[in-house]
C-alpha cells in the first residue's frame, strides 16, 4: 500500500508532519525546562525583609491607606493578614508584598504590585491565601507563590503581567488546592498562568486565563508536574506563537474539562503531553488555530484519552500504548492549515463510540485529512467528509482516509458528508478505509420543497467542473454549503411580500371610503330637525322604535367632508411543501374625500390618500418599505332596505427591498426598487332586517384588483466590494380575489343634547379565490434560466371581525372608530380605522 507515513524510534508518525512541527516542539520543550528553571529561581529568592508598614495587633494584621513596603519576613505563622479594599501595597523589584511563613490567612482585597524578581503573596505551609482585588508583576515574578505543601490559593479577583516569565499563581510541594474564577492575564514572553510545580496538587479553573501576546511568545496557561489534578470549566487560552494552554508534563496527572482551551497562536499547542500515565477527559473544547495541535505529544506511553466534547485541530501523539476513545467530534476547522493525510496522528489505539464523529476535510483535486493510528482503529460512529470549496466531479474517491499500523476493525455507523449536494460511502480494508463522494443534482436532493428544486433545477443547467472565473467561485462554494437551505436564501422569495403588502395598503385605503358609505346607510341623526334620514328606515315596522324618531320631517345633508387615518399588521405563515417563509407587515396612512347626496337614495364620492409600510420576511432575511398613493371613487344607491355599493381605487407604490444572502462564499447584502401600480374594486349588496333596537344586514361582497409590479435588477455589495448574488426579476402581473359573506349588526343610543353613539359588528367568512404570491428571477453573474419561486400565500379561508362605532356630535359632526381582525390557520391580521365626518 503505497503510503506517505514513516516510522520513527517513537513509533509510526507522519514524517512530513513531524518536519513541519519540530520547531513547535523544541519551543515547547524549551518553554517548560525555562518554566522549572524560573521555579528554581524563585525558591531560592531572599529578598531583604519588608518594613512592616502595615499595622499588626496580636495576630491580626491590616494593611490600609497606601504602603511602599508591604508586610513580612518569610517566616511568621498563624497570622491574618488584609488588605482591605480600596488599599495598595506597591514595592520595588527583590521585595515582596506579602511574604509569610506557615499556617496564616492572608487575603487582598486591594490592589497589590511588586517588581521583577519578587512575589506578591508568599507562604511555605498550610496557609489560606485568597485575592479579591488586583495583582500586578514584574518580570521573574509570581503573583501568588507557595513554596510548600497542604496550603489553600484562591484567586476571584484579577492577577496580571505583562513581562517576561511572570507566573500568576505558582505551588510547589504536595497537596495544595488552587482555585481561579477570576481572571489571570500573563502577555509576556515565556508567561505561565498557573503552575502546579508540585505532586499532587488540585487545581479547578472557573475563571479566565490567558497567556501570550501578539509579541509575547511560548508562553503555557496551566503547566502541571506530577500526580496533579487539573478541572477546567472556564476558558484557557494560549495567545502567543509557540504556547501551549495545558502543559501535562510528568506522570499521574488527571485532567477534566468541560470549558475551553485553545491556543490562537502560531504553531501553538492546547493541551501537550510529555510524560506517561496521564487520564485526559474532555466534555468542553479543545482547539489549536493557526496550524497548531489540539493534542501533542513528544513521545509517551500509557496516556488515557476520552473525548466526549470537541477536539479542534490538527493531532500529533508519539509513542504507542495510548489510548484516545472518542465519544465527540474531532475536526479540523483552521483554515490555514493543509489538508494533509495524517493530520490526526495518535500514538496508540483509536476507539470510535456510536456517539462519536470523526469529521476530516476534503477537497475537489482528491487532498484530504487523514487519521492515522499507530497500534490499531477501532471503529464505529459517524464517519463525516467535510466538503471543502470546489469544483467536483461526479464521484471522488480518497484513498487511506483512516490508516492504522495494525488492524483496522469495526464499520462506521454513519457516512456522510457536510455538504448537502454529495452522498458518501466508504470502503473498508484491513488496515484502511476509504471514502467516495457523489455530487447530486442541485434540484436533486431528497426532502427538497419546490422552491428549492426550482432554483436547484436552474443552477444545475449552468454547472460544469471546467467553469472559471465568477461562475467558477459561485458554484465552488455553493458545493460547499451545508443545507439545501442556501437555495432559499439564493431565490429572491422574500421579495414577494410587496404583494401581499400592496394588496394589503389598499384594502386599508378602500375601508376608509366603505366606512363612509356605511356611515350614510345606517343614518346620522343626532335629535334635531334637519338631520340625515335613517337609510332603512321604510323596511320597519310602525312600532320600530326608530321609526318613531322619523318626525318631524328631516332634510338630509347634501354634502359631507372626511379624514380618516388607519394602521394594520397582518402575518402569514409559510407553506412547508412549497417552501415559502413566514411574512409580516407593518401599515399606515390616511385618507381625505368627499360625496354629495344626489338624490335621497343616491351618493357618491371621490377619495384620495397615501400610506407606508414595511414588510419583513426573516427567514429569508428579506425586509422592504412601499410608500403608496390612492385615489378612488365610491357610490352606494339605496332600494327601500336593500343597498347596493361600488367602489373603485388605483394606487401607486414605489417598493424598496433588502436581502442579505449567506451560505454561498461571503455574506452579501442585495437591494432593489422599483415601481407598480394596483387597480381594484369592490361591489357589494345588503338587506336590513329591524329587530327595534338593533339592525341586521346580511351582505355578500366581491373585492378584486390587479397589481402590475415592474421588472428590476438588484445591486449586490460584499464588505470587499461588488457581489455576485443579486437577481434580476421579471415585471410580474399579480391578482387578489376575495369574497366576503357576513352580516352587519348595528345599534343606536339617544344619548341626548344632539349626541348619538352608534356601535356596531360586522362577522364574515373570506375566501381567496388568487392567493398565490410568487416572484420570477434569474440570478445576474449566471448565464442560467430564471426560476419562479412561491412566496407566503394569502389566506384561503378566514374569519374577518370588526367591531367599532359612531359618536354624533351634532348636527354636523360625527367621530368614528373601527377595529378590524382577520384569522385563519395561516394567517392573523390587525388593523384599526379612525374618522372624522362633517356634514352639511
Amino acid at each position: 500500500m503505497k503510503t506517505t507515513i514513516g516510522r520513527t524510534r517513537h513509533g509510526l508518525r507522519p514524517q512530513a508532519t513531524f518536519d513541519a512541527r519540530q520547531s513547535l516542539s523544541r519551543s515547547w520543550a524549551g518553554l517548560t525546562i525555562a518554566a522549572s528553571l524560573s521555579v528554581v529561581a524563585f525558591a531560592s529568592l531572599a529578598p531583604a525583609p519588608a518594613m512592616a508598614a502595615c499595622l499588626q495587633a496580636g495576630n491580626v494584621v491590616t494593611c490600609s491607606g497606601a504602603s511602599g513596603t508591604g508586610f513580612g519576613t518569610g517566616v511568621e505563622t498563624n497570622l491574618a493578614v488584609t488588605v482591605q479594599s480600596g488599599a495598595s501595597i506597591t514595592v520595588p523589584s527583590n521585595v515582596n508584598a506579602i511574604n509569610l511563613g506557615s499556617g496564616n490567612t492572608a487575603t487582598n482585597n486591594g490592589a497589590i504590585s511588586v517588581g521583577d524578581n519578587a512575589f506578591g503573596m508568599a507562604g511555605t505551609d498550610n496557609n489560606v491565601f485568597t485575592n479579591t482585588g488586583t495583582i500586578a508583576i514584574g518580570s521573574n515574578a509570581a503573583g501568588m507563590f507557595m513554596q510548600g505543601s497542604n496550603s489553600t490559593v484562591s484567586n476571584t479577583g484579577s492577577i496580571s503581567g505583562a513581562t517576561n516569565t511572570g507566573v500568576g499563581i505558582d505551588v510547589l510541594g504536595a497537596g495544595n488546592v488552587v482555585t481561579n474564577s477570576g481572571s489571570i492575564t500573563m502577555t509576556g514572553t515565556g508567561s505561565t498562568g498557573i503552575a502546579g510545580n508540585g505532586i499532587g496538587n488540585t487545581i479547578q479553573n472557573s475563571g479566565t486565563i490567558t497567556v501570550g501576546s501578539a509579541t509575547g511568545t511560548n508562553g503555557q496557561a496551566v503547566f502541571l508536574m506530577t500526580g496533579n489534578s487539573f478541572a477546567n470549566s472556564g476558558t484557557v487560552t494560549a495567545v502567543g506563537i509557540n504556547s501551549v494552554g495545558l502543559s501535562v508534563w510528568d506522570t499521574g496527572n488527571t485532567v477534566t474539562n468541560s470549558g475551553t482551551i485553545i491556543a490562537t497562536g502560531i504553531n501553538g499547542i492546547a493541551v501537550g503531553l510529555a510524560g506517561s500515565g496521564n487520564t485526559i477527559v474532555n466534555s468542553g473544547l479543545i482547539k489549536a488555530t493557526a496550524n497548531g495541535s489540539s493534542l501533542f505529544s513528544f513521545g509517551t506511553t500509557g496516556n488515557v484519552i476520552t473525548n466526549n466534547g470537541t477536539l479542534d485541530g490538527a493531532m500529533t501523539v508519539i509513542g504507542t500504548g495510548n489510548s484516545l476513545t472518542n465519544n465527540g467530534l474531532i475536526i479540523i476547522t483552521d483554515p490555514a492549515t493543509p489538508l494533509f493525510p495524517a493530520n490526526i496522528g495518535f500514538g496508540g489505539t483509536f476507539i470510535q463510540n456510536g456517539q462519536g464523529v470523526l469529521a476530516l476535510r476534503v477537497d475537489s483535486a482528491g487532498n484530504r485529512d487523514g487519521l492515522y493510528a499507530v497500534d490499531a482503529a477501532q471503529l464505529g460512529g459517524t464517519f463525516r467528509a467535510v466538503v471543502q470549496a470546489g469544483l467536483y466531479q461526479s464521484t471522488t474517491t480518497y484513498t487511506n482516509v483512516v490508516l492504522s499500523g495494525g488492524a483496522v476493525t469495526g464499520q462506521f455507523s454513519n457516512v456522510t458528508s457536510s455538504s448537502a449536494f454529495f452522498t458518501a460511502a466508504a470502503t473498508y480494508n484491513a488496515n484502511s478505509v476509504d471514502v467516495t463522494l457523489a455530487r447530486q443534482g442541485f434540484g436533486a436532493v431528497a426532502g427538497e420543497t419546490a422552491n428549492q428544486r426550482a432554483v436547484g433545477n436552474a443552477l444545475e443547467a449552468g454547472y460544469s467542473p471546467a467553469l472559471t472565473g465568477t461562475a467558477a467561485a459561485f458554484y465552488s462554494q455553493l458545493l460547499a454549503a451545508g443545507s439545501v437551505g442556501v437555495l432559499d436564501k439564493l431565490s429572491g422569495e422574500g421579495t414577494s411580500g410587496t404583494q401581499n403588502t400592496a394588496f394589503a395598503a389598499a384594502a386599508m385605503f378602500g375601508q376608509t371610503m366603505d366606512g363612509q358609505m356605511n356611515a350614510w346607510r345606517t343614518g346620522s341623526r343626532g335629535g334635531a330637525a334637519g338631520s340625515g334620514a335613517l337609510g332603512y328606515a321604510e323596511a320597519r315596522p310602525v312600532t320600530s322604535a326608530f321609526n318613531a324618531l322619523k318626525a318631524p320631517p328631516l332634510v338630509q345633508p347634501q354634502w359631507h367632508a372626511w379624514a380618516s387615518g388607519f394602521g394594520a399588521g397582518q402575518s402569514l405563515t409559510g407553506d412547508a411543501a412549497t417552501g415559502s417563509a413566514g411574512f409580516s407587515d407593518r401599515i399606515g396612512g390616511g385618507a381625505v374625500g368627499v360625496d354629495r347626496l344626489v338624490n335621497p337614495d343616491l351618493l357618491v364620492g371621490i377619495a384620495a390618500g397615501g400610506s407606508s409600510a414595511t414588510f419583513n420576511v426573516d427567514d429569508r432575511a428579506t425586509s422592504g418599505r412601499l410608500d403608496g398613493a390612492h385615489v378612488g371613487a365610491y357610490a352606494m344607491q339605496r332600494l327601500g332596505a336593500t343597498y347596493v355599493s361600488a367602489q373603485l381605487a388605483y394606487s401607486h407604490f414605489n417598493n424598496s427591498t433588502t436581502r442579505t444572502i449567506a451560505g454561498v462564499g461571503p455574506d452579501e447584502i442585495a437591494k432593489g426598487s422599483f415601481g407598480s401600480d394596483q387597480f381594484g374594486g369592490r361591489v357589494e349588496i345588503g338587506h336590513t332586517y329591524d329587530f327595534n333596537t338593533v339592525a341586521v344586514t346580511p351582505f355578500a361582497a366581491m373585492q378584486a384588483a390587479r397589481l402590475w409590479q415592474a421588472g428590476y435588477t438588484e445591486t449586490s455589495v460584499t464588505g470587499a466590494g461588488p457581489g455576485v448574488l443579486g437577481l434580476s426579476y421579471t415585471a410580474r402581473n399579480v391578482s387578489s380575489l376575495p369574497l366576503f359573506l357576513g352580516s352587519k349588526f348595528d345599534a343606536r343610543y339617544d344619548l341626548g343634547g344632539g349626541l348619538m353613539w352608534m356601535p356596531f359588528a360586522n362577522v364574515a367568512w373570506v375566501h381567496e379565490f388568487s392567493p398565490t404570491r410568487s416572484v420570477t428571477a434569474a440570478l445576474i453573474s449566471l448565464p442560467v434560466a430564471g426560476f419562479n419561486v412561491e412566496g407566503a400565500r394569502a389566506a384561503s379561508d378566514a374569519g374577518r371581525v370588526e367591531l367599532g362605532s359612531r359618536l354624533v356630535l351634532n348636527a354636523w359632526s360625527e367621530l368614528s372608530a373601527r377595529f378590524t381582525g382577520e384569522f385563519s390557520n395561516v394567517s392573523q391580521s390587525y388593523a384599526g380605522t379612525g374618522s372624522l365626518r362633517i356634514s352639511w
